[in-house]
């Protein structure tokens, strides 16, 4: 995968980098920081499970969706 796949399917996946460090077992969102500027590239595991993640497999830890923040309520 080149940098920018990284970057889409993490964006596809609806995470930010720590979120995705974190259900790839990666030391932070520095590992996929470095990947997605191209200095650094995954190994076949990592890809395979990426890759996993885009068809639709979520692991027991995956990380939930954050609620849209609600407008405050006036007083009545």
């Amino acid at each position: 995968m080149t940098p920018e796949e990284i970057r889409t399917a993490r964006e596809t996946l609806g995470l930010m980098q720590a979120q995705l460090a974190a259900v790839m077992g990666l030391r932070g969102a520095a590992a996929v920081s470095e990947w997605e500027k191209g200095k650094r590239t995954p190994d076949g595991r990592s890809i395979r499970l990426l890759r996993a993640y885009l068809d639709g497999y979520r692991p027991s830890d995956w990380p939930l969706q954050p609620q849209p923040p609600t407008a405050p309520t006036s007083p009545s």
